[in-house]
């Protein structure tokens, strides 16, 4: 048996290009892998089957992990199956990668599990047809996402980077979320130069001053309940981004006290949101 651990990412910066001819965006943006993660076990079967044993998430062909195990199989020629567990901690529909890490943890795991040998940049790149941030996923750590998110430059990652992951009772269409973007009359400056080169000389003020996501502005005056949580948040007085095209948004926090104490606070002031701590990490 295989025991792959699945993290989430932030978006640290996330602009968004023009419409390309084939319908996607260009995009620039760093991410980088956090602590909050799923669980996922593999063992050799006759089939590729799935059960969810904590929290939600399809069990069926419309999981992308059954998509990974079946392409990984198919490319390797092996004629046997997998049988799969996930135990859910990334809330979904949230922006954090959480069903595209899940199926870069299904490469990985079955590399190991077959033996097959695989480097992490040739997984990388079979991961890419199943979704544009599962390149990132299988790799991890931080690094700078150009194309429509596939295209990978490695980054020094800022380790242990105390956050709160918070996440109202939104769900944001990603379809409808660039559509919103591409109405926008303008956009904000690229400030993923910045963020780069706070990564790379650890400074911390350039880090949280590099901080912004295109969807905000697009979304905010669509989603009153984003753009509710957004104010709530940044009335705390920290640095706080959603990330990716929402809804879950990450405080930058000074140490892990003060993220245990606003988690509880948060907690109580709204009983519905999914709040939790993590931290950044380094590669898997």
């Amino acid at each position: 048996m295989i025991r792959e651990t699945a993290y989430a990412k932030i978006n640290l910066t996330l602009s968004v290009g023009r419409k390309r001819a084939d319908g996607y965006h260009d995009i620039d943006s760093v991410m980088h892998s956090i602590s909050l993660a799923d669980t996922i076990t593999l063992e050799k079967a006759d089939t590729v089957s799935l059960a969810v044993v904590k929290g939600s998430a399809p069990a069926g062909r419309d999981n992308l992990m059954v998509k990974a195990a079946e392409l990984f199989l198919r490319e390797k020629h092996i004629s046997s199956g997998v049988s799969m567990t996930l135990a859910k901690e990334i809330p979904s529909e949230a922006g954090m990668g959480g069903g595209s890490s899940d199926a870069a943890a299904i490469l990985r795991g079955l590399s190991a599990l077959y033996e097959t040998g695989d480097t992490p940049e040739s997984l990388a790149a079979m991961g890419a047809s199943l979704g544009a941030d599962v390149p990132f996923c299988v790799i991890g750590g931080a690094a700078r996402c150009t194309g429509i998110g596939d295209k990978l430059t490695a980054l020094p990652p800022w380790e242990a980077l105390p956050l709160l992951i918070v996440r109202p009772q939104a769900s944001v269409s990603t379809s409808k979320a660039y559509a919103a973007i591409d109405a926008l009359p303008r956009r904000r400056k690229d400030s993923t130069e910045d963020c780069v080169k706070a990564l790379e000389t650890k400074d911390r003020r350039l880090l949280l001053s590099s901080l912004a996501n295109d969807f905000e502005d697009a979304l905010f005056p669509l989603n009153p309940i984003l753009k509710e949580t957004a104010a709530a948040l940044r009335s705390l007085s920290r640095p706080v981004l959603m990330t990716g095209s929402g809804s879950a948004f990450f405080l930058v926090l000074e140490n892990r006290e003060e993220a245990a104490t606003l988690r509880s606070r948060l907690k109580k002031a709204h009983p519905l949101w999914f709040v939790e701590e993590a931290e950044t990490l380094g590669k898997h």
